[in-house]
């Protein structure tokens, strides 16, 4: 880990220059622009609010709107982040054969770019609490935290996936199908209150749906009280450090033959 944190700032201009190149590429030639950061998730949770108001009748303590909006702000890291890292040594196949620097900039760079969407997707939320006359808690910025335990967890997901999926090509097309499941599974279309008890605890071991649940609560208490999640959130602060450790040593371990597999 000291040794990854260390080639991280060693290499940090790459780093950076990695994620511009990524954020500019995503928008370069768009009429809309940065504005599909909001777009795309604002898409995503209409087609949750479908689904879970009027289909599913499912209770929130929000306007479902707003509630579905905010989970997808932080579904996304993990979605289109894990999705962007099992592509990233593919994307920078030229980049990689021509140049010596560590592999492991590439899907970590991939993860951190959609820090860019969730910061600019917040200002989305703004029009939801004009509407609904919604004041936001100061928990929310104990909520922020909350990011860096999802993009650790999305990053060693990445590190494994990226690996994968420069030896088997099927790896990106498992992710794209997962997320896209995974989307309705996870807990942008319900609260924890809605899951029966017994299965609670297992259901809380998964970071993401600890952490858009948090999130949510901290921001917007109405969702429903933290007090049973607070060691959940601890369980999934230690879980990511681990996938994260995880994916960086099947990363290395594997990166002597990259070539090979190139």
């Amino acid at each position: 880990m000291s040794s990854l944190l260390a080639c991280v700032t060693t290499h940090r201009e790459l780093v950076e220059n990695l994620v511009l190149r990524d954020i500019k590429a995503r928008y370069k030639q768009s009429v809309l622009g940065y504005a599909w950061a909001v777009f795309n998730p604002l898409v995503f949770s209409l087609t949750y609010t479908l689904v879970g108001k009027f289909i599913l009748r499912q209770q929130t303590g929000l306007p479902f709107p707003l509630f579905a909006y905010f989970g997808v702000l932080f579904w996304n890291i993990f979605g289109t982040g894990i999705a962007s890292a099992t592509e990233s040594l593919i994307a920078h196949l030229g980049l990689i054969t021509k140049v010596y620097f560590p592999r492991e900039v590439l899907p970590i760079s991939a993860v951190v770019s959609k820090l860019f969407d969730f910061v600019f997707g917040l200002f989305g939320v703004i029009p939801f609490l004009l509407v609904y006359q919604i004041m936001p808690s100061w928990g929310f910025f104990l909520a922020l935290p909350i990011v860096l335990i999802l993009c650790l967890f999305t990053a060693g997901m990445g590190m494994l996936c990226a690996t994968a999926n420069l030896f088997y090509r099927d790896v990106r097309y498992l992710v794209m199908i997962s997320t896209n499941i995974l989307g309705f599974l996870w807990p942008n279309m319900y609260t924890l209150e809605q899951i029966p008890e017994r299965f609670r605890p297992f259901y809380l071991l998964n970071p993401v749906a600890t952490c858009i649940e948090a999130a949510r609560r901290l921001t917007f208490p109405q969702v429903g009280s933290m007090d049973a999640l607070w060691p959940f959130v601890g369980i999934s602060a230690a879980l990511s450090v681990s996938v994260f450790c995880l994916g960086y040593a099947v990363f290395k371990r594997y990166e002597p033959y990259f070539a090979e597999a190139i």
